[in-house]
């Protein structure tokens, strides 16, 4: 069947999208004090409609193309983080310059005026000639730096005088990228430097030895002084520390942090990749994808400071790409935003319904420890690439690894009265849980070390469940799963299983050995579902239904052994308001 299905595309109610057109990158999140305000930019397309829509949802400005081109940004504002209003239906940044022409790219907002004190400022990509990508060669200077500056808490914004700040990426590299600025303060790399400034890095890729950071040193005084010190992170093309994936050509939106905790502190780098090769792909170009990773490293002391590569995993298994985050200056929670990419349905699909491209829903990033490990249910710890260990005088083993799960502020749009059950359950529920198209799940799941199951949800399914989408944990794989094969009939529509690697562990209490049980959240709106596990998994997926009537949500499994615990199922509230 290839016609267009009605039933296809349904709105979302708590992700970010577009109204008209085109989505991609979220841009520059940040908070400010002085005002109490939060600030989210979008990229989108320029244009001339751009009027608010009474679905609540982004404005994008042209309704003639869901394809990416002409790229400028939109702003949200929020009091909360969590629900957000748009002060200004027009773009706040147009590409109206010479330097910036081509495109207004991504970029990070630092909460201070450029010389310090009460202010915004944002730093942006600025593009002037295309196109630009890793698979060809690079046009010298085709992005720079620039900047942007509003002394009224973020209502009017002017480009700076002194723009470009860079005209485009060092003289002695022959890049295959080079964009998307991101500035912070990071104490580590200023301990071992023997100094006190800001850094700032873009990210990009050196034509045949693969992803690059390029990193600056900034006067903590005047925000527009940068000096090139060296690319920090450097790793061999498509190094593949893992089986499950590379680190690819080219690496876009990198963001340096330190996480710690009482127990440990690492220092981390989050990165978009170009240019990776699929598992057990050919090596033509439409075997190559792009995801996004986490690593750990160690800093090393020397005038040209760099960053070893540790551990590190993957941010998302699925459709999430282009992260930027910020720590929250009163909390000091590090908050993650992402791009939902809509790439599984066809051009002509995304243009009957007008939009194209989701915002995620904001999530935490930490570091994550768990003390007293003995083992897995299945891989030895040593072969699991995500993780590092350190092991006590008992011989008994903490785990760290990056945390990553919804932000917690997201429990406010939860409905009042759940659908809940607290009893153990060993066998298939016959009937739904929860019908409906926008909730949030919570779940345990005590696994059995002992046989080979599959243990998950059913979503988005019909009453004879002939159309469905599963999402499961595999016991004997240690995977989780969403497999999409009969969520619909439409044969443009991709409809592929992810896979993703996710590692139970065996813990010692109180002298007994115990396996973790599996603790799943998982968020449905609409074609929109994110999955997370363990607060150290997540999978972000579009899953489109052809049937009116494809909303139920019910429990599956394929053993006798493992037991859901628990479960609640709350409807979820918009978050765009009036």
């Amino acid at each position: 069947m290839t016609s267009t299905m009605p039933h296809l595309h349904t709105l979302p109610r708590f992700h970010l999208k577009a109204t008209k057109g085109w989505l991609n990158d979220p841009c520059a999140p940040g908070y400010d004090v002085s005002t109490g305000t939060y600030h989210l930019f979008y990229q989108c397309q320029s244009g001339a409609n751009c009027v608010p829509s009474i679905l609540l949802t982004l404005v994008v400005g042209n309704p003639q193309s869901c394809d990416w081109g002409n790229i400028t940004w939109g702003h949200l504002t929020s009091s909360d983080g969590l629900r957000w209003t748009q002060p200004n239906p027009e773009p706040v940044f147009k590409p109206d310059q010479a330097y910036d022409k081509e495109g207004v790219f991504t970029g990070c907002l630092w909460p201070y005026a450029p010389s310090g004190g009460a202010g915004l400022t944002v730093l942006y990509t600025s593009a002037c000639y295309l196109p630009i990508n890793w698979a060809i060669d690079y046009h010298r200077n085709s992005a720079g730096l620039a900047y942007a500056t509003s002394t009224d808490g973020g209502k009017i914004w002017r480009k700076g005088n002194e723009n470009p700040i860079l005209l485009g990426e060092p003289e002695e590299v022959k890049v295959i990228g080079f964009r998307d600025p991101y500035v912070a303060r990071w104490p580590g790399l200023d301990r071992i430097r023997n100094t006190d400034c800001l850094y700032g890095v873009i990210s990009g890729g050196i034509r045949d030895c693969g992803g690059a950071v390029f990193l600056y040193e900034i006067s903590p005084t005047n925000i527009l002084e940068w000096k090139y010190l060296g690319p920090i992170l450097q790793l061999p093309l498509r190094f593949k520390p893992s089986n499950q994936w590379d680190f690819g050509a080219n690496w876009e939106c990198a963001a340096f942090m330190t996480l710690s905790n009482e127990n440990a502190s690492h220092d981390f780098f989050i990165l978009g990749c170009e240019g990776a090769k699929k598992r057990d792909a050919a090596s033509d170009i439409n075997a190559f994808v792009g995801y996004c990773l986490w690593m750990s490293g160690r800093l090393t002391k020397s005038d040209d400071p760099k960053m070893t590569y540790n551990f590190g995993g993957l941010l998302d298994h699925g459709c999430f790409y282009a992260p930027s985050q910020y720590e929250h200056p009163v909390s000091r929670k590090r908050i993650l935003w992402g791009w939902i990419k809509e790439e599984d349905v066809t051009l002509a699909h995304c243009e009957e319904k007008g939009w194209r491209g989701m915002l995620s829903l904001p999530r935490e990033l930490f570091l994550l420890s768990i003390p007293n490990v003995v083992g897995t249910l299945r891989t030895p710890l040593d072969q699991i690439d995500s993780i590092d260990t350190t092991a006590d005088d008992a011989g008994l083993t903490s785990v760290h690894t990056m945390g990553v799960r919804p932000q917690g502020e997201l429990r406010d749009l939860r409905a009042r009265n759940p659908v809940s059950w607290s009893s153990s359950i060993c066998e298939p529920i016959p009937f739904p849980l929860f019908q409906g198209p926008h909730w949030e799940l919570e779940a345990v799941i005590a696994i059995s070390a002992h046989d080979e199951s599959k243990i998950g949800f059913s979503i988005q399914h019909n009453e004879s469940r002939s159309k469905q989408t599963k999402i499961y944990f595999d016991t004997a794989s240690e995977e989780i799963v969403v497999d999409r094969s009969t969520s619909n009939n439409d044969d443009k529509v991709i409809k592929d299983v992810l896979r993703g690697s996710f590692n139970l562990f065996k813990i010692r209490k109180e002298g007994k050995e115990e396996m973790e049980k599996l603790f799943l959240r998982i968020f449905c709106d609409g074609n929109v579902v994110e999955v997370f596990a363990n607060d150290r998994f997540a999978m972000s997926f579009m899953v489109y239904s052809d049937e009116p009537g494809c909303t139920a949500l019910s429990y599956l499994a394929d053993s006798s052994t493992s037991v859901l615990e628990r479960f609640e199922v709350w409807e979820l509230s918009k978050i765009m308001l009036d």
